[in-house]
């Protein structure tokens, strides 16, 4: 049980710096529903994992979600937050009502989410009397709606830096009331993404009902401007001059463009002739970005995985819409995290993300977790594994165990998985298949029917639904095979955490850890092919020393990513990024 924010006084009162992390979609939380709940797996062990390993380097994390609806096991609410750990914490964003949003459909929830989060981290800012720029050292995004609700984050922190720059640069130039409506609507007319138009605009209008002609209008407010700036005539004309200049280099213009031209170009020349308000605004506008996005999976990839399915398939999966709010990401984003070299090459080609920009950060693996267990560890899980299948305890030691687990989703062919099996059940009748994951949704329904429909797979293959926390560990250690055929994973952080236990991998040759960072020591397989999936289970099955030395080489394999050092060395690339982070507290006070 996690502290509630009235348990734990640890969080507020420590001197650590503090960052955030958005991960938006599913069950994220504190109490992850593992294997289970829709839209919440890898990414949500990612996210909380990287946030812990943050703790240890000495930081306070928050990480925000979307609440306002109910919890997985629908006892309670996602509201308010919880404690992961002393230092980090969950806070849930309401937006979009009061139930389960699916992935792809999440956009409809973004505005309200966006205006939520930032009320809350200026209330944040205030009590620390700081800009909301301020309050984190900078904000890491997963998936593609948390990246939206970062970059509108920063887009609005960037309209209140141009809104302040604005007021000191207006100020006795145009009546209070309309600095005041300037600010109300900084939101609405994007004032962070051209500062010079919108400064050249608000003074124009102004003037625009008094004169007729664009000319007079342009002087009036070039000469108020002036006067409250105690210009020379000569540079009052100078600059009257000089916006006449641009506006005459559009002479096919009509009348409401040639407006908007010398808004912009009588803004550009204020600005140069205020150094000091234009240096300090840009160096506003560039600190109030401190996101950088990782996506964990691309539309463009998954597209180009699902190319040759059934448009039905395809259409549900909006991948125009996604590409369209992720290409919006990327341009938004200081910088970019690939967990794949897929994903990293997606982003730089179909994205235009710079290379320079990029970090490779793939899923690491919590070694204190996914391990080789003890005999007297891992016998509660043999307990609990008889209890499930009624099989008797000594019957599943004595057995080799092919085992998989993962949220319970057609693009994970576990439906692939019992096919395979199916076949080898004769040519090896210790063998038996243990397949964890949910919720109980129509395609659990599906491969129930699939078990029943199939008498090679009774008492050999069982569906175990959603893996108690307790057993998740346990359960790689005892496998002698973990198989996936998954044809949709952004890394295969499950495929990583066999390969840290200790297990040997078949492996469809769609999981980039297995094809990029173990294609040697993994068992790969055609994607979508159960012949040849049998056949590689079966050369694993049939030969416990090569099993054993793929199991060993897969550990050193998975040493390599350590989730710490991992985490200390993306602080240390933001850093020379650019980004303003301070170090982190090994005293918490």
């Amino acid at each position: 049980m996690t502290p509630t924010s009235e348990e734990n006084t640890s969080y507020a009162d420590s001197r650590r710096p503090e960052v955030a992390l958005i991960t938006n979609h599913g069950y994220a939380g504190a109490e992850i529903p593992v294997g289970g709940a829709p839209d919440t797996g890898g990414q949500n062990f990612y996210v909380n994992t990287l946030a812990l390993k943050l703790e240890r380097l000495g930081y306070r994390v928050t990480i925000f979600a979307r609440g306002g609806f109910p919890h997985f096991d629908g006892t309670s609410m996602r509201t308010g937050m919880e404690f992961l750990s002393e230092f980090v914490r969950y806070v849930f964003i309401p937006g979009g009502g009061a139930e389960f949003i699916a992935k792809e459909d999440i956009a409809i929830a973004l505005d309200e989410e966006v205006e939520w989060l930032e009320a809350f981290v200026r209330d944040e800012a205030d009590a620390r009397g700081c800009d909301p720029w301020e309050v984190y050292e900078f904000i890491n995004s997963h998936y593609w709606d948390a990246g939206v609700i970062a970059v509108r984050l920063v887009e609005r922190w960037r309209d209140d830096a141009v809104a302040r720059a604005m007021a000191s640069l207006l100020e006795y130039c145009v009546p209070p009331d309309e600095l005041e409506l300037m600010e109300s609507l900084r939101h609405a007319r994007a004032l962070g993404s051209s500062p010079g138009f919108h400064l050249g605009r608000l003074l124009i209008h102004h003037f625009a009902l008094r004169h007729d002609e664009l000319d007079h209008q342009v002087r009036a407010a070039a000469s108020t401007w002036a006067t409250q700036r105690r210009l020379r005539p000569e540079e009052e004309n100078a600059l009257v001059d000089q916006v006449n200049r641009s506006v005459a280099t559009h002479e096919d213009a009509d009348a409401p463009m040639r407006r908007l031209i010398a808004a912009d170009a009588l803004g550009q020349r204020i600005l140069a002739l205020c150094p000091e308000v234009d240096e300090r605004l840009k160096r506003n506008l560039e600190r109030v970005n401190r996101h950088v996005w990782t996506p964990h999976s691309l539309g463009e990839l998954k597209d180009f995985n699902f190319h040759g399915r059934n448009p039905a398939v395809r259409r549900s999966l909006k991948f125009c819409e996604r590409r369209n709010h992720e290409r919006v990401v990327a341009a938004g984003s200081r910088a970019v995290v690939a967990t794949s070299a897929k994903i990293a090459d997606r982003l730089w080609v179909h994205y235009r993300a710079p290379v320079a920009d990029t970090f490779y950060f793939p899923p690491c693996v919590d070694g204190d977790v996914f391990r080789p267990y003890s005999e007297e560890e891992i016998a509660p899980t043999y307990e609990y594994l008889a209890e499930r299948t009624g099989l008797e305890i000594e019957q599943i030691r004595s057995s080799c165990i092919v085992f998989e687990t993962s949220r319970m989703d057609r693009t994970k062919r576990k439906d692939l998985l019992l096919s395979a099996f199916a076949q080898l059940t004769d040519r090896h009748p210790e063998s038996l298949l243990f397949i964890g994951g949910g919720p109980e949704n129509e395609h659990f329904e599906y491969l129930e029917n699939q078990l029943d429909e199939t008498p090679a797979l009774r008492g050999r293959a069982f569906l175990l639904r959603a893996i108690p926390d307790a057993h998740l560990g346990p359960m790689f250690s005892i496998a002698d095979i973990y198989a996936s055929a998954s044809e949709m994973e952004g890394f295969g952080m499950s495929v990583s955490q066999a390969a840290a236990a200790g297990t040997a991998i078949v492996s469809s040759d769609w999981i980039p850890f297995s094809l990029h960072h173990a294609p040697t020591d993994c068992e790969l397989f055609p994607a979508g092919d159960t012949d040849a999936m049998a056949a590689a289970m079966d050369r694993l099955l049939s030969n416990p020393d090569e099993r054993e030395q793929r199991a060993e080489r897969l550990r050193e394999v998975a040493r390599g990513l350590d989730w710490t050092r991992k985490a200390a060395d993306f602080l240390g690339y933001l850093r020379r990024h650019g980004f303003e982070i301070t170090e982190g507290l090994d005293n918490d006070r």
